[in-house]
C-alpha cells in the first residue's frame, strides 16, 4: 500500500526522526522522496524588482536540492530506493499537495518540518502547519518520537456510532491504514472507540446504572463489526470509557500507544479537511506520532 513516501525533510542528519519512520513504512520495493520546500521572503525581490534576487535564490535552492539528494543517497544504502526534489514555493501546503498529487501514498514529517525555515520550536503547531496536515490529500504520519524503537503498539481510533460526525465509510479507512501498518511493522494492533460515560454528564440522565454490560457490549459489537469488515482480527476490538483525546493521550504516556492513526472529518468551504477536536488535541498536545488519515475519495 505504502509503495511511495513522501518525506519532509530538512537538514542534512540521515537518522532524523521522519526519515527513519519512513524507512520502517515504506513497502517492500518502494520508494521515498526527499522534498525540501524552500522560501525565504527576503530573498523574493526589493521594490517589485524580482530579478535582483535571482542569483541568491537559485544558489539557496542549488544547496537544499544537494541536502536532499544526500538524504536520499542515505535511504538507498538502507535499500530502499531513494529520490529528491527541492522546489521554491510559498505557502509549504501548496507544494506538498501538489507532490501528492503526483502520486504519494503517505506524506510524513515532525512538526518542525511543517512549516519553512525548520528548526525546533515551542507551542504546537500554527496556521500554518495546520494547512500541510489538511491539505496534503494523503495520509500524514506526523512523528514526534526520535524515531529509534521500532513501533510496538498501534491504536486505530474508531467511532461506529459517528458522534463526532466523521463520514461513514472513515473508521474503515483508518483500519486498513493501521492494519496495513501493522503488518509492516509487526506491531499489536488495537481497534480503540472511546466513549464518555453517561454518569459524565450526570447520573440522573438515564436509567441504566453506568456499569451496565449491554452499554459496553453494544459498542464492542460495532467496533468488532468494523473490524471484520476491514479484515481486522476481533480481538483487536477495544472499548474504553473516558473523554477520547484524553485517552489516548493517557495511552501515549503510557506507551500503550506508539503510534494513533485517527481520521479527519470531512471537506470544509476551503477545500481543506477538517480535523475534528479530538484529533486536534492529541495531535496538539499528545506525545507520541500520529497518522492523519483523510477520508477515502468517492
Amino acid at each position: 500500500m505504502l509503495k511511495k513516501v513522501l518525506v519532509l525533510a530538512d537538514g542534512d542528519d540521515p537518522r532524523q526522526p521522519a526519515l527513519r519512520r519512513a524507512v520502517e513504512c515504506v513497502a517492500d520495493g518502494g520508494e521515498i522522496e526527499i522534498l525540501a520546500v524552500v522560501y525565504e521572503p527576503m530573498l523574493e525581490g526589493y521594490l517589485g524588482n524580482k530579478e535582483i534576487y535571482e542569483p541568491l535564490r537559485r544558489r539557496v535552492l542549488d544547496e537544499r536540492r544537494e541536502r536532499a539528494a544526500a538524504l536520499a543517497r542515505a535511504v538507498e544504502s538502507e535499500g530502499v530506493r531513494g529520490a529528491s526534489k527541492a522546489v521554491w514555493s510559498h505557502p509549504m501546503h501548496a507544494a506538498v499537495a501538489a507532490e501528492v498529487g503526483a502520486g504519494a501514498d503517505l506524506v510524513v514529517a515532525t512538526p518542525a518540518n511543517l512549516h519553512q525555515g525548520g528548526g525546533s520550536r515551542g507551542g504546537g503547531l500554527t496556521h500554518g502547519d495546520w494547512q500541510v496536515v489538511t491539505t496534503c490529500g494523503a495520509p500524514l504520519l506526523l512523528v514526534k518520537s526520535d524515531g529509534r524503537a521500532p513501533y510496538r503498539s498501534i491504536v486505530a481510533a474508531v467511532d461506529p456510532f459517528h458522534a463526532r460526525a466523521k463520514p461513514a465509510r472513515l473508521d474503515g479507512e483508518i483500519l486498513r491504514r493501521a492494519a496495513a501498518l501493522q503488518r509492516r511493522t509487526r506491531a499489536a494492533l488495537a481497534a480503540v472507540h472511546c466513549y464518555v460515560p453517561p454518569e459524565y454528564f450526570g447520573g440522573a440522565l438515564t436509567r441504566l446504572a453506568p456499569s451496565d454490560p449491554r452499554l459496553v457490549e453494544a459498542r464492542l459489537d460495532a467496533v468488532r463489526a468494523l473490524c471484520a469488515e476491514a479484515g481486522v482480527a476481533a480481538d483487536a476490538a477495544k472499548v474504553v470509557a473516558g473523554v477520547p483525546h484524553a485517552v489516548l493521550t493517557d495511552m501515549q504516556k503510557r506507551g500503550e500507544a506508539d503510534l494513533i492513526v485517527m481520521g479527519a472529518l470531512a471537506r470544509g468551504r476551503f477545500a481543506e479537511l477538517v480535523l475534528g477536536n479530538t484529533a486536534e488535541r492529541v495531535l496538539h498536545y499528545g506525545e507520541g506520532d500520529v497518522l492523519v488519515v483523510p477520508p477515502p475519495r468517492v
